[in-house]
């Protein structure tokens, strides 16, 4: 063991979060856990692993060979050694989440090996849950409205190749918008009027805390005097507040974070109903009379993949059902958030 290993001073308690390397991915799980603070989940606890799903498997296989299902396998071990970083053991982490875009389009998808995946890792509490999100993580912004029921139809044809071409699609979407607001609000503080990096983060998040339209720019006024030049306090007040204004929650009495738990709660309800819709057929969904959650219950990850694998396999006329399973983890953890 190197002495930087030795030096690593274990915290309990931990997430670790084992995504592609994107940092948009990063940021939707920060709002997720900031708008559910039930989850107990804070983004400075937080381990993020950026891999292929693929690769991911190789390191698998390579550190516990072709049985490597019938082993307790230990992520954060695997990966910080991986990493030539300090050791963690999985005894630190409450939960691992792996989240995957399904993508078939790789020259190294393989269905044998995205099952095996999906068969092993089914619990966040121990070695993991997989996550696959069809086609990509993208998914949960695909809808025009909410609710939207066009979405339990919705396909993308294999043929299209998901990647930049699907991103593209989903651009813009109000959830797109709504999600990207908290950015928006700081890159216009740090880039437009040049707010001191100390005082920034705070100021961010008091915006987004604003829940009344009554005297709005006296508060945001507030908010900003001591941060922002004198001679360009005027523009910033009314750009913030074209800002606030435009999201339409203030109207509501709602601050961002109460607007995005609720948006939140529709999409998982959405995607959990989608889910059983792909799993079990249009007939058996049309003639159901199970509420969301008895449906949530009925899922089977691996069901919908085989699913989704037989549907995709012809390179032209083949399809893929558009699906997001990751933000169902709060249906997992508390299916009771998802009502309240």
């Amino acid at each position: 063991m190197s002495d930087q290993q030795d030096s690593y001073m274990r915290k309990r308690g931990q997430t670790l979060l084992v995504v592609e390397g994107n940092h948009e991915k990063n940021e939707l799980f920060q709002l997720i856990f900031h708008s559910f603070p039930e989850l107990s989940i804070c983004m400075d606890d937080v381990w993020i692993y950026g891999t292929n799903i693929y690769m991911l498997y190789d390191v698998i296989v390579k550190e516990y060979g072709e049985s490597w299902c019938e082993d307790d396998i230990a992520l954060p071990l695997l990966i910080s050694t991986q990493k030539n970083e300090p050791k963690r053991y999985k005894d630190d982490f409450t939960n691992i989440f792996l989240v995957f875009d399904y993508e078939r389009h790789d020259p190294n998808f393989s269905e044998q090996k995205i099952n095996r995946l999906q068969t092993y890792f089914t619990d966040a509490t121990d070695s993991g849950k997989l996550y696959i999100n069809y086609p990509m993580i993208e998914s949960y912004q695909h809808l025009n409205a909410l609710p939207d029921p066009e979405y339990l139809e919705l396909k993308i044809p294999v043929s299209v190749k998901p990647g930049k071409k699907y991103k593209a699609l989903v651009r813009d979407s109000f959830l797109d918008i709504a999600v990207s607001y908290p950015v928006k609000v700081h890159d216009l503080l740090a880039d437009r009027f040049h707010v001191a990096e100390e005082k920034l983060g705070s100021i961010v998040e008091k915006v987004l805390r604003l829940d009344q339209e009554d005297d709005l720019l006296g508060k945001i006024e507030r908010l900003l005097t001591d941060a922002v030049e004198q001679q360009n306090i005027g523009t910033a007040i009314y750009q913030i507040r074209a800002l606030v204004w435009k999201m339409g929650y203030v109207k509501n009495g709602s601050n961002y974070w109460k607007y995005m738990r609720s948006l939140f709660q529709q999409v998982i309800l959405i995607n959990i109903d989608k889910a059983y819709r792909i799993q079990y057929g249009r007939d058996a969904y049309d003639n159901c009379i199970l509420n969301c959650r008895e449906k949530y219950n009925d899922l089977g990850e691996q069901s919908i993949l085989e699913m989704q694998n037989e549907e995709s396999r012809d390179e032209e006329d083949g399809y893929i059902w558009v699906l997001n399973t990751c933000i169902m983890l709060i249906a997992e953890y508390n299916f009771r958030l998802l009502t309240e």
